[in-house]
This record gives C-alpha cells, structure tokens and sequence, in this order.
C-alpha cells in the first residue's frame, strides 16, 4: 500500500515551526538544605527542596542583566583595550581609583563590570567596577587577590600602576532575603536582601567538571538569629550598597525557617 506525501507550503511549515516551543539552552537552578543547630531539639536535616529553576534577568535596562554579563564575559576579549586601560593612578579611596589624564569610557555600560587591578603596598590589589567617569572608577571594593572568600585588600597607592582587564568579574556572590515577592525579569535587586543574622551576601565556592556544561556555586549560612528564607539571587559585587549585575533570582517553593545555629545550605547550578 502506498502512502500519499502531502507537500506542505512556506506558509504552513512557518506557522508550525512557530507553535513549537524550545527550550532554553541556558538557565540556572538550585537547592536549598537546612540543617539544625546544636541548640536545636531537632539534630540533622531539618527540609531540603526539590531541585527548582532559577529566573533569569533579560528585560532590565543597562548593564543589570544576565545578557549583558554573559556577553561581556565570553566576547570582552583585547579589542577592548583603550589608551587608559593601564596607567597611573592620581588618587585612590576605599571605593575608587582617580586618573586625572584618564579618557575612560562612558558610553552604553561604560566599563560596568570590569575588573581593574591596582598596586597596594606590598602587594595587588583588584576591583569589580560599578560605574565610572572619564577620569574615576568607582568599584564595589578592593580585593585581596589570594582570597577566596572575596575579602577586602588594601587601598590602592594614590599613585601606583593599574590596569582594567578586558573580560568581566564573575558572578559569583550568593544573596537571600526573607521578602515575600514573585521574581522578575526586570529585576535589578533582590528586594529586602539580609545583611544580618548571618546572612549576607557571600562568595559561592565554584566547582565545574572538565568538558560539562554546566558549573556550580555552592554557600553554607549559619543563622545567628531567627530568619524565614524566601527568595535568592546571584551577584557580580560584594554588597546590596556596591549593586552588581544580578543574572539569576528564584523564589523559595517551601521558605525555610532557621533559628540561631540552623544552618542554610544553597547550590546553584547553570547550565551554559
């Protein structure tokens, strides 16, 4: 028996190519456990979520989302070199680097979520910049190079050697609130973020297997005080008052509650 072919014009493949939904190649999800604390009745794990999509910040203006920080980061290469990329700096704060011959670039994001590397006393020192003029870099503060918990280096020598590096400083600091709110695309900050009971904003520890697509980020909390968890976010700078590009946000589906020793345990995954 044979069967009929039916030719299909441009038109209907087109409207059938339209109705087909695809999934997103990149996105992020995470997890969350809690554990109790010694002054806890309650020992071991307290709750743990099911594995659950993060939402990712597409329609926010300016350099605030997760596009404009995958760009940066994957396509940021040499060409971004400029007269000033290197210099000398005129002055220098605990937020900023001054070049009064300087011709930084303003122009779009300007150098929004670079990294500047500085000389301090003794040693390098580096910054995520957070916005800057034609002649000063502000940046969410100065890191010691060898840390890996993001800790605070030195203020830069006022005229020391510096140097803005082509590329992007990494997403890598974990936040969570206790405000109660439906994410959005849109979103530039986590609303209400915790800077108390031990919960601030903190470095996640990277792990990422040669080859896969996918790499984690990791954080263990310990409650000093009494908290309720209801949503979270990535960052691209220390602190809620340095901002940073915020490329993921997701809602808690069961907020967990923690006392004084409860521990919070969240693991982000993203798929590239």
């Amino acid at each position: 028996m044979r069967t009929a072919s039916v030719k299909k014009t441009v038109a209907q493949a087109a409207r059938m190519a339209s109705r087909s939904k695809t999934e997103p190649q990149r996105y992020s999800h995470w997890l969350t456990k809690v554990t109790a604390g010694k002054t806890s009745k309650e020992r071991g794990l307290k709750s743990r979520t099911a594995w659950r999509h993060n939402l990712t910040t597409t329609t926010a203006v300016g350099y605030t989302n997760a596009y404009d920080w995958l760009a940066k980061a994957m396509g940021q290469g040499p060409s971004f070199a400029f007269a000033t990329a290197g210099g000398t700096a005129t002055s220098a704060g605990l937020t900023s680097l001054t070049n009064t011959g300087a011709a930084f670039p303003t122009a779009g994001q300007g150098l929004a979520g670079s990294i500047v590397v500085a000389q301090a006393a003794g040693a390098l020192v580096y910054g995520i910049i957070v916005s800057n003029t034609p002649t000063v870099l502000t940046v969410d503060q100065w890191y010691q190079v060898t840390s890996s918990s993001g800790a605070s280096g030195s203020t830069p020598s006022g005229t020391g050697t510096y140097a803005i590096l082509p590329g992007q400083g990494p997403a890598s600091w974990m936040a969570v609130t206790a405000n109660t709110f439906a994410p959005s695309t849109a979103d530039t900050t986590l609303a209400g973020e915790l800077t108390t009971n031990g919960f601030g904003r903190a470095v996640g520890t990277y792990s990422h297997t040669a080859a896969a697509s996918t790499y984690s980020l990791v954080h263990l909390w310990t409650a000093t005080g009494t908290e309720t968890i209801n949503n979270e976010a990535q960052f691209g700078a220390c602190a809620p008052s340095a901002g940073g590009v915020m490329p993921f946000e997701s809602a808690e589906p069961t907020p967990p509650s923690l006392i004084s020793g409860d521990t919070l345990q969240n693991t982000v995954t993203v798929t590239i």
